[in-house]
């Protein structure tokens, strides 16, 4: 997937269509460090980090694309995301989403018919919020049960507390912080890119106002599902720090996205899980 060249071939001064997406297309992440450069070399992006050299990212094999915000881009690399459909996140230093790139949207519409046709109905974002939140309590129970939270402290709130101040004790409040966020942001990645194939990438956004916000709802309750996989690593790594008699060392995004990847193919079960939900009850509702 990765071809590294020293040098950039020169643009040919036409637009060529660019091929189809691989069944087997994967996320790009450009995580902070050196100075980053993306522009685009043909049918690849070529990011460009100091004094590295330039590595070649064939369009097609990308599904999406999670990046800092201080990498600079070209915009024709841009642009040929967004023809190819490909969604590109930008996130700030902790992991707090700060823009977005939607893309052109996917051929599946029925989703996306059936929102517009509910948010024509009275009380609709209302409506909304309570599915939302009934879900939410579900998922929330899920987790309860599997990481062995006390039954009282199953609904949401507390079970979030819970899990949290649980985080903590294992790796203090400022890593805890920046590693949900981190990991947060991944989530929010893959469901925007998922919403792009279901045709409500640019729908998502209701021309810019937000409402509903599908990809930060539905990644919200995605994150219920992955949190004993947070919980697992992060007691996993404090354990190593005891037994070594060291200090624990601060994570970096590369580990969380290492930690997403490899769990990659459940969470996508579960996200399909959520947006296969919000469909069935958008037919009943309309």
């Amino acid at each position: 997937m990765i071809v590294t060249t020293t040098k950039r071939a020169r643009p040919t001064g036409t637009t060529r269509p660019l091929p189809p997406l691989a069944a087997d297309a994967r996320p790009l992440y450009i995580a902070p460090g050196a100075e980053t450069h993306v522009c685009l070399d043909g049918p690849a992006l070529c990011v460009q980090r100091g004094e590295q050299a330039e590595q070649l990212f064939p369009l097609r094999r990308l599904s999406r694309i999670h990046c800092t915000e201080a990498a600079r881009w070209s915009t024709e690399a841009l642009l040929a995301c967004a023809r190819q459909g490909i969604g590109v996140l930008f996130v700030d230093e902790v992991g707090e989403v700060v823009a977005r790139l939607l893309g052109h949207p996917g051929g599946v519409d029925d989703l996306a018919g059936r929102l517009l046709d509910f948010l024509l109905l009275p009380q609709a974002l209302g409506r909304y919020e309570h599915w939302r939140l009934s879900y939410e309590q579900r998922v929330a129970r899920w987790a309860g049960a599997r990481l062995n939270v006390p039954l009282g402290e199953w609904e949401p709130a507390a079970c979030r507390a819970h899990l949290r101040a649980r985080a903590v004790r294992y790796v203090g409040e400022r890593e805890e912080g920046r590693c949900r966020q981190w990991l947060r942001g991944i989530a929010h990645g893959w469901m925007q890119s998922h919403l792009q194939d279901l045709g409500l990438g640019a729908n998502t956004e209701l021309a810019q106002v937000g409402a509903p916000a599908l990809a930060r709802d539905l990644s919200g309750l995605m994150m219920w599902y992955l949190e004993p996989v947070r919980l697992g690593w992060l007691r996993r790594r404090w354990l190593a720090a005891e037994d070594k008699g060291e200090p624990l060392r601060p994570a970096v995004h590369a580990e969380v996205v290492r930690l997403f990847e490899s769990k990659a193919s459940r969470a996508a079960h579960h996200g399909r899980e959520i947006t296969g939900s919000l469909h069935r009850w958008l037919i009943h509702e309309t």
